[in-house]
């Protein structure tokens, strides 16, 4: 990979506005990369790089003993961003840089460098590939799931109303509509004047 090729990645990959942004963006990161490698992964990836990237490497004292956090840190402090962005550029820096590496070269990386940093130098094609090998279809869950499901809304049946709803109903006032109705509340409940019994349970010479 070219120095050329290897800024136009990291412009179109950060979505920054042209190479110029992303050298400077590149020399920040790799600068700070730089001092968390020992001598033998700067020698190591000085054979792989272009020399302009190889300058960005050598910037500073390597062999620096310092976490995944306080290498964010540095690329915010040095690229005077925040650290939202120092963690993207560094992602996708380190990334880009691992795809200029060869196989041996960055092998090696991963076996000196810790867990959490040299997880950032994985070749994006690596990346996608082990993503989509390690998706089970026969998952359920959120985290373990894939993109579509076996029952889609396009086929689904759903129950548009609740058991009782008068919108389940193909005559839902039946009972009030003139056209339909067996007759009033009181009409079908026997307690109309026509249909009622003589007398009431409490006479009205009772009541005195």
């Amino acid at each position: 990979m070219t120095h050329d090729e290897f800024l136009s990645r990291v412009t179109e990959r950060a979505g920054l506005s042209d190479t110029a942004e992303a050298a400077r963006t590149a020399r920040a990161v790799l600068g700070v990369v730089g001092e968390r490698l020992g001598r033998w992964e700067r020698r190591a990836l000085a054979e792989d790089l272009p020399a302009p990237l190889t300058g960005m490497l050598e910037d500073g004292t390597s062999g620096q003993d310092f976490d995944l956090a306080e290498l964010h840190a540095r690329v915010a402090c040095r690229e005077h961003v925040r650290p939202g962005f120092a963690m993207e550029h560094t992602g996708i820096v380190c990334q880009v840089l691992a795809e200029a590496l060869s196989e041996g070269t960055l092998h090696r990386l991963h076996e000196r460098l810790p867990g959490p940093i040299a997880a950032l130098f994985t070749p994006r094609e690596h990346r996608e590939r082990f993503e989509y090998i390690h998706l089970d279809p026969g998952r359920g869950t959120l985290a373990e799931g894939r993109p579509g499901s076996r029952h889609p809304l396009s086929e689904a049946h759903p129950v548009r109303a609740h058991t009782h709803s008068v919108a389940r109903s193909d005559n839902p006032h039946e009972d009030t509509k003139l056209s339909s109705a067996s007759g009033f509340t009181q009409e079908r409940e026997h307690e109309t004047l026509a249909t009622g019994h003589p007398r009431t349970r409490s006479a009205r010479s009772d009541e005195d």
